[in-house]
């Protein structure tokens, strides 16, 4: 008698940037099959739709390494997310001030949310790009500290490919023409975003005085890139050096992090709109997450 081979799920291909758990709490209802309003600042559009079926993209954490599960960060976001939705779900029901190991867990799914959405990618390509290419001007100096560049790395410094005068060449077309591009794997993306986050963005949030704002209408709204930084305006701010840190856990309340103590502020209107307008114009962001058509 043949023995019955249990059926294999199908992989998941459509993987969230944007947590469905995180979602929800955007919705009319605050499930994940509440109707959620998707503003797409670039397409100039707008529709109805609920968390399944928004913020994900085709093997979007998938990666094609040797030896190596080609889901493991997406299982591993989705542990972060198993750990997170009762948390989410609590403070939608009844949004407070969350206790210790509340927070503590919000501000890591947090920290890993920066990392995990599509524009985290050609930001920190553009950073390593410009640390390398910073680097490259540095060892052309001159012959000698090419030499020394060179010994370094162990390449042959007879090498003709990498000659002084052919790399001098080289950087100068770059700098005129900005043809240099880099490229990279999702592997590299999600290792150094992972890396990132626990052992520079969490730890960073941790030392924050957090503060919380509640709009008992719910008018808050999300983005696809919910951690926002803001600081001095013509400065580039980041988790160190930011004034103020902001986090929306759902439609009810926002956290709001500081170096130093602040006096809460008081909500009304116009702070939720400005709250609102900031998450409408990052540079990094592109979608917008409502309960309703308008908010705020």
């Amino acid at each position: 008698m043949n023995e019955r081979v249990p059926a294999k799920h199908p992989e998941a291909r459509a993987h969230h940037f944007v947590p469905q758990c995180w979602l929800a709490g955007f919705t009319d209802t605050g499930q994940k099959d509440g109707r959620l309003w998707v503003t797409d600042l670039k397409r100039q559009r707008q529709w109805p739709t609920s968390p399944p079926n928004a913020g994900h993209r085709k093997d979007f954490y998938r990666i094609d390494e040797p030896d190596t599960d080609p889901l493991v960060f997406e299982n591993a976001l989705g542990d972060i997310e198993t750990q997170t939705a009762p948390v989410l779900r609590s403070l939608y029901n009844s949004p407070q001030y969350p206790t210790g190991k509340e927070l503590e867990t919000l501000l890591w799914f947090a920290a890993v949310q920066f990392m995990r959405v599509p524009a985290f990618r050609p930001w920190i390509l553009g950073i390593e790009q410009s640390i390398r290419l910073a680097m490259a001007s540095k060892a052309l100096e001159s012959p000698e500290t090419w030499k020394q560049a060179l010994v370094k790395a162990g390449i042959p410094t007879d090498e003709p490919a990498a000659t002084y005068e052919r790399m001098l060449e080289f950087q100068q077309r770059v700098l005129k023409t900005g043809e240099y591009t880099m490229e990279a794997g999702t592997a590299w993306y999600l290792t150094l975003g992972f890396q990132g986050a626990a052992n520079t963005v969490f730890p960073l949030l941790l030392k924050r005085y957090w503060g919380m704002v509640h709009s008992p209408s719910g008018s808050f709204i999300g983005s696809d890139n919910p951690v926002g930084i803001d600081g001095p305006k013509g400065q580039l701010s980041g988790f160190k050096s930011a004034d103020v840190i902001l986090f929306p856990v759902n439609r009810y309340m926002l956290l709001l992090g500081t170096n130093e103590p602040v006096k809460q502020p008081f909500v009304n209107r116009k702070l939720i709109a400005k709250h609102n307008t900031l998450r409408c114009w990052p540079p990094r962001s592109s979608c917008i997450l409502t309960s309703r058509i308008s908010a705020g």
